[in-house]
């Protein structure tokens, strides 16, 4: 493929990228990663792994809220696979360079107890790539993964934005993770809502080029967005290209918004804002939206996918609330796969992708916390939990357009629905995954020309 002049910020808006990562939501159900199942001869070797690593695991401190305790090494020495292992290498070979999305749809949950799954989980992982500490610039919870190799996604509080640090039942508009593959195995699904969304990057890129081409070159030039690191705040454009010509992606529609209400950080222009937006706008026509069912495995390349999830109902009785006994739980991990591609490390922007990511080579193990805590952990700027706690900053405001699905769903029993923010603000984190619900395409006809590689 063609690669973009960096001398030239209006060639962007020129180039589409295309490649095999440039799909639409039709593509994806028709291709062979999407709705994989294992073997009986794979199911008994995860089985077998597990009961090999089961005694071996060294386990976190479980507290009363905690969800479970969570395996502290699990690691391939200890959770031996064979057939497994070279499939999980085919799945390797798609996330760098395939379409960047895979779901395997048929991993037994309600075979093991959670602790067992967890092992499962982070056993299958650790044949992907490394698996990183997880991180957010908004939640610092355990329950959710903060400093840990596994993360349990739920919902602890209800409203559109996240509350003392709590996960909420919120919409998520599509984002990227600070890691280079995010991974979700659902365990349970909400009542109703709840539904995970998955979009080509690379297909949204190729849309704008043809749909808005003015807006392209600001995606091209940093963002600011909060982060945890450093001054609380970090610079990155939103769409990059590599030295070979392959392509990043960083974004997270809150993180960018919310760096708008700390002091020092520079106004974005009303062209960048709508650009941002218009990622969410495209991203809901081109991509494809289900309900992560119980057993599906999911992993996505972040530099060539994004994620989202519409809010989900919370029950009015203890039997079916979210988030407790027998509510919405998604278990994550977060992987720098032994295959990733080299990220910039030359230019303007390549000592924000150094602080942001740790190490920017090809198959290095970076990116999640510890890249923050080299920098410093800090916390979010006063002003920041200021304008959502005065009602001066709402969740998205900073956007125009609004989607079915970002109303919150229902109350926690003594609860209320939370529409501004007392305490911690930010965005709750990921939602992926894998289904089999069609979307209309309405912009697939844009998407004509794919060639090259990315």
């Amino acid at each position: 493929m063609e690669t973009p002049s960096s001398s030239c910020k209006d060639c962007h808006s020129q180039t589409k990228l295309g490649g095999p990562a440039c799909w639409t939501s039709e593509e994806l159900l028709k291709s062979p990663f999407w709705g994989m199942r294992l073997t009986e001869t794979e199911l008994q070797e995860l089985h077998e792994a597990l009961t090999i690593a089961e005694p071996l695991v060294e386990w976190s401190e479980k507290k009363e809220s905690d969800v479970a305790a969570v395996p502290l090494n699990v690691s391939k020495e200890i959770f031996p696979l064979n057939a497994l292992a070279r499939r999980l290498a085919d799945v390797s070979e798609e996330l760098e360079h395939g379409k960047g999305v895979v779901m395997i749809e048929n991993i037994p949950v309600d075979r093991y107890s959670l602790d067992q799954l967890g092992i499962i989980y982070l056993g299958m992982s650790c044949y992907i790539g490394h698996v990183v500490l997880q991180s957010s610039s908004g939640l610092r919870s355990k329950s959710r993964g903060f400093s840990m190799p596994l993360g349990f996604i739920r919902a602890e509080m209800t409203g559109k934005t996240p509350l003392n640090g709590k996960q909420a039942n919120n919409y998520f508009r599509l984002h990227t993770d600070r890691c280079d593959v995010i991974s979700l195995l659902s365990i349970r699904t909400a009542s109703r809502g709840g539904q995970a969304r998955v979009a080509s990057a690379v297909a949204i890129h190729d849309a704008m080029v043809e749909r808005a081409p003015h807006l392209v070159p600001k995606l091209y030039e940093p963002v600011p967005r909060i982060w945890e690191g450093g001054s609380g705040v970090i610079s990155l454009p939103v769409w990059d290209t590599l030295a070979d010509g392959r392509f990043t992606t960083q974004i997270s529609p809150s993180y960018i918004e919310n760096a708008q209400h700390v002091n020092g950080v520079a106004r974005l222009d009303g062209e960048t804002i709508e650009a941002i937006d218009l990622v969410e706008e495209i991203g809901l026509e081109l991509g494809h939206s289900f309900v992560q069912t119980p057993g599906m495995l999911t992993f996505l390349n972040n530099h060539m996918v994004y994620h989202g999830r519409t809010a989900w109902k919370h029950e009015s009785d203890a039997e079916g609330r979210d988030g407790l006994n027998n509510g919405r739980l998604l278990l994550r991990t977060w992987i720098s796969p032994f295959n990733s591609r080299a990220l910039p490390s030359e230019g303007a922007h390549a000592e924000s992708y150094r602080v942001m990511w740790g190490d920017v080579r090809a198959g290095a193990a970076r990116g999640g916390l510890e890249p923050a805590l080299a920098a410093g952990i800090t916390q979010k700027a006063p002003e920041l939990v200021e304008a959502y706690a005065s009602g001066k900053a709402q969740y998205y405001g900073m956007y125009k357009r609004s989607y079915e699905g970002e109303d919150v769903l229902g109350d926690f029993v003594g609860g209320s629905v939370s529409t501004g923010m007392i305490g911690g603000v930010g965005e709750v984190g990921v939602e992926g995954g894998g289904g089999m619900e069609e979307r209309t395409n309405t912009l697939a006809s844009l998407l004509s020309h794919k060639t090259g590689a990315v």
